[in-house]
């Protein structure tokens, strides 16, 4: 995890480059959000925008759907798209509010943010359907804070990942 400083400079960079290259090249960046206040809407809210289909033909609501346990994916094979955007338990699983706790519900900021991300949910706390720890609400922030940091501080040699034959 980089240091803040350096995920703001990051930030400037990338802002730089899409006005640079407007119109030529779009440009994706994930921003970890270790250190905000607020969660982002993930993919725009879960089952709202967009789907993703694997290439074994599974659809999900987001790329990273399939590493919460528990939720069953439909296939393109079996089902249409228009039945699984609708019907499927995967999509319906997260959409909305009704699924969020109390303080998700009770907040202004429900249908702009729609509960933040459901799999760093499930990766910092053990359990997707909890606050995203990103939120300044959340009981898991101030941990988030504190791992970022401590990550940050970390003087560890980054490393490529290789692969385990040589050669390739």
């Amino acid at each position: 995890m980089p240091p803040r400083e350096q995920v703001m400079e990051a930030l400037a960079l990338v802002e730089a480059a899409r006005e640079r290259l407007a119109g030529k090249l779009v440009i994706d960046a994930v921003v970890p959000d270790y250190y905000a206040r607020l969660p982002k809407p993930c993919m725009n809210g879960w089952g709202r925008q967009s789907l993703n289909v694997t290439p074994a033909g599974r659809v999900l609501p987001c790329h990273a759907a399939e590493t919460i346990p528990g939720l069953a994916f439909w296939n393109v094979r079996e089902h249409g798209l228009g039945e699984i955007w609708y019907d499927s338990p995967a999509f319906n699983a997260y959409r909305g509010t009704a699924w969020m706790p109390d303080t998700c519900q009770s907040c202004e900021r429900r249908e702009i943010d729609w509960g933040g991300c459901r799999c760093q949910a499930l990766a910092l706390t053990g359990d997707a359907s909890q606050m995203d720890p990103v939120c300044e609400r959340s009981p898991y922030h101030g941990e988030v804070q504190t791992l970022a940091i401590v990550d940050a501080s970390r003087d560890a040699e980054f490393r490529y990942r290789r692969f385990a034959r040589e050669g390739r």
